[in-house]
């Protein structure tokens, strides 16, 4: 009885062990057929049979790899390393893994780091020529920036298998970083003599040659990979690239047409050639060769395609265009998740804020119909639906989302960036940018935002750099050259700006349009600007900014009555426009009629009542039209809704001090200053306050001090001369209250300079 008992638990384990590796084979047979999803099910079967089968958690891990599901592959792999811990390939495919995840992650990961040195220490423990134990450390030594380590890590496994493309490519890198361009260059030209079709070879001596300035070199290699591999498309593609890169149309086109000729050997050629006129921006060629790929009836695809020529059309503002494509994809397919979003996407680009819910409705379905999958695309374009709506609350909480859910999304800080600036709050919107940027050092558009933030946060010489950059790059890029020549405006260098917006103006842009009558204006020039804005009213008599530009230089000209005309207009298009109304009332008070001036302020806080801008306009007219008691308590309330806006808060404690309580005005202005340290105004209210505290001594120190950096600014002078006054130096007193009144002091304070010289004597 003992021994048939015993024979029955020998043929237990027997059948079990027969079992796990017949899921196994089983598998491996069906991952070769490509039938990754059963392959899979038949590894998992193996390991339920037996959970330490390491064998089968390697292969498991090889099926993810062919997937591209890394954090699967990963896990897998780990398994089986802990499980298989003398079996050299499998170590050496997790070694690999660890090191492809830890170069494209930018924080690179330390327990990722200390994987792969003990890995690669492990390899060489085992087999002290073992190549991938040295490509490790050698690609380790690299990303620690330690080349003399690196190359000496890749020549010892290129010792071990010569010539190795990967190995050597690394190499070749390593050797032209540190300047060692002969060696490099003989064995990259090497390699290519005896691996022709290895492209990343080419491409590494293309940047380098690129780079430095050697356009012949860079397109001879180019040139050469092109002939040694003369069936593959994409690198014909890329010596498209480079002649659109080098500013030669002709040789770029002439590339593309060989694609073209060729249907045999490239019959997805227009398709190939959409892309690449859909990377270079140019979205009516890129729509044009998507159309036509369609005719051809070559792909099978046609919802593809369209989609394809959809982004071409979105790209490039073809909305209504893009409308009716989307509309016979979504007939064609109702359900279609891409032509949905995309419906959304073309609702939101419109503008308008009516279609914003119609948007939200779109982008929450398709949210809710994967209630458990993160979507940082869809919480994207649902900040984008929530902000043209106007709720910039709910489209920050949807960015901020969007970023949890995803970290590296350049789109998501790129979105917030401009959030923003529509919230005038330019330090935010360029530590997003900036980081946009980090994340894709190349997206021009990010680049675009990161320079205009640099612009309105006092670096301007930053903004040009990297507008100069991408003019080099790309020489017609509108919006750059759109910002270049605001940049140059705002730093008052006008005929430098006429001369980079004058072209733009012939688009029609109405930004470009008044930009260039900004360059004009500050020439004092205010005939030329309006009659660049006329014309350009005629064309697009509907245009509020272009109006909006001309009532501005009216007004600047001192032609009062026609800008109240033109601003009249405005508000008749647009009557809920706090701007317009604002403006209006600005015109009012250059004429001096503070009445009219202060109906119109009302106005525009009543139509935008959470701003600050128009309850602080409207209550520094109260002040100036001496109506203190309701300037007062309008101030008190702007301070309780916006506790951290700088100009509230000076102005406010400014106020307080000549109407109000001292201390309190002390601990706003002081607040102010925090927030924006250095600010002249704002040092200039603290020191008022100091002043009207009888703190002649900090006052006099606060005043000196602007004086010192601003010498020709009246007010500083005037307020130095009031304190010294205070403190007993009549002499001093004098002398700042001279140059107060040679500084040409405002109207306001010029009397009262006057009259405290006339008692000095």
């Amino acid at each position: 009885m003992r021994k048939a008992a015993g024979l029955c638990l020998v043929l237990i384990v027997m059948t079990a062990c027969s079992s796990k590796r017949t899921y196994l084979e089983k598998g491996n047979a069906l991952f070769q057929q490509g039938k990754y999803e059963d392959a899979a099910i038949n590894y998992q079967k193996a390991i339920k049979k037996d959970p330490n089968y390491g064998e089968a958690y390697y292969h498991l891990g090889l099926l993810s790899m062919a997937k591209n599901e890394t954090p699967e592959a990963y896990n897998a792999l780990f398994r089986a390393v802990q499980l298989l811990p003398n079996d050299v390939e499998v170590k050496e495919t997790f070694g690999g893994l660890c090191l492809d995840i830890y170069l494209k992650d930018p924080r690179r990961p330390q327990k990722l780091y200390q994987q792969i040195q003990q890995l690669s220490s492990e390899l060489l423990a085992q087999n002290p020529n073992s190549f991938e134990g040295f490509r490790l450390k050698g690609s380790l030594a690299y990303a620690d920036r330690k080349p003399d380590d690196a190359i000496s890590y890749f020549r010892k496994a290129l010792s071990v298998h010569p010539g190795n493309p990967p190995v050597t490519g690394s190499l070749v890198q390593t050797l032209l970083d540190e300047g060692r361009y002969p060696e490099a260059e003989k064995a990259a030209l090497e390699l290519i003599s005896r691996e022709k079709a290895y492209g990343p070879i080419y491409d590494v001596l293309y940047a380098f040659y690129f780079k430095a300035g050697r356009t012949a070199d860079a397109e001879r290699i180019v040139k050469l990979k092109v002939a040694n591999n003369p069936k593959r498309a994409s690198y014909v593609i890329e010596l498209a690239a480079h002649y659109a890169r080098s500013q030669r149309p002709a040789e770029m086109r002439e590339a593309l047409q060989k694609l073209l000729d060729d249907p045999k050997d490239f019959p997805d050629a227009q398709l190939r050639v959409g892309d690449f006129y859909l990377e270079q921006q140019d979205y009516p060629q890129a729509i044009r060769y998507y159309e036509a790929a369609q005719q051809s009836g070559s792909h099978k695809d046609k919802v593809g395609l369209e989609k394809k020529a959809l982004v071409a059309m979105l790209a490039g503002s073809k909305f209504e265009d893009a409308t009716r494509l989307v509309d016979q994809i979504l007939k064609e397919a109702p359900g279609d998740e891409v032509a949905l979003r995309m419906r959304a996407d073309l609702l939101i680009n419109t503008g308008k804020p009516e279609n914003a819910v119609a948007a939200l409705q779109i982008l929450q379905n398709l949210l809710n119909s994967h209630p458990n999958e993160p979507d940082a695309g869809l919480r994207l374009n649902l900040g984008r639906a929530y902000r043209l709506k106007g709720d910039l609350a709910a489209a920050r909480s949807e960015f901020e989302e969007a970023l949890r859910e995803r970290k590296d999304f350049p789109a998501a800080q790129f979105e917030l960036g401009k959030l923003y600036v529509a919230q005038r709050k330019p330090q935010e919107a360029l530590q997003a940018a900036s980081a946009a940027v980090a994340l894709v050092p190349s997206n021009r558009q990010a680049l675009l935002l990161q320079a205009w933030t640099l612009a309105n946060t006092g670096q301007p010489d930053k903004a040009r750099n990297i507008l100069d950059q991408l003019l080099k790059e790309s020489p017609k890029n509108t919006q750059a050259l759109y910002q270049r020549g605001l940049l140059s405006l705002r730093q008052g260098k006008y005929q430098e700006a006429i001369g980079i917006l004058e072209d733009l103006g012939d688009t029609g842009d109405p930004g470009s349009v008044t930009a260039l009558a900004g360059a004009y204006v500050g020439l004092r020039q205010f005939d030329k600007a309006e009659v660049i804005l006329s014309e350009a009213l005629k064309k697009s008599p509907g245009s509020l900014p272009i109006r909006a530009q001309l009532a501005r230089t009216m007004a600047l000209g001192g032609d009062y009555n026609l800008a109240i005309e033109q601003y009249q207009k405005l508000i008749a298009q647009d009557p809920k426009s706090a701007p317009f109304q604002l403006a209006m009332g600005e015109v009012y008070q250059a004429q001096g009629d503070l009445k009219n001036s202060l109906v119109f302020y009302r106005q525009a806080h009543a139509l935008a009542p959470d701003e600050v801008t128009p309850a602080l306009v409207l209550a520094d007219t109260l002040a100036l039209a001496e109506r203190n008691e309701d300037a007062k308590a309008l101030y008190l309330q702007i301070v309780r809704s916006h506790p951290d806006d700088p100009p509230a808060l000076n102005n406010a404690a400014f106020f307080l001090s000549d109407h109000g309580d001292l201390e309190e005005a002390q601990r706003l202005a002081e607040k102010a200053l925090e927030k924006v340290p250095g600010q002249p105004g704002f040092s200039d209210t603290l020191g008022y306050v100091y002043l009207k505290r009888g703190q002649q001594d900090a006052a006099i120190r606060t005043f000196s001090d602007l004086v010192r950096r601003y010498p020709n600014l009246s007010v500083f002078h005037y307020h130095l001369g009031l304190a010294l006054y205070g403190k007993g130096d009549r002499v001093g007193a004098k002398k700042e209250l001279q140059k107060a009144l040679a500084s040409h002091p405002e109207s306001n304070i010029e009397p009262r300079i006057k009259t405290l010289l006339s008692n000095l004597g």
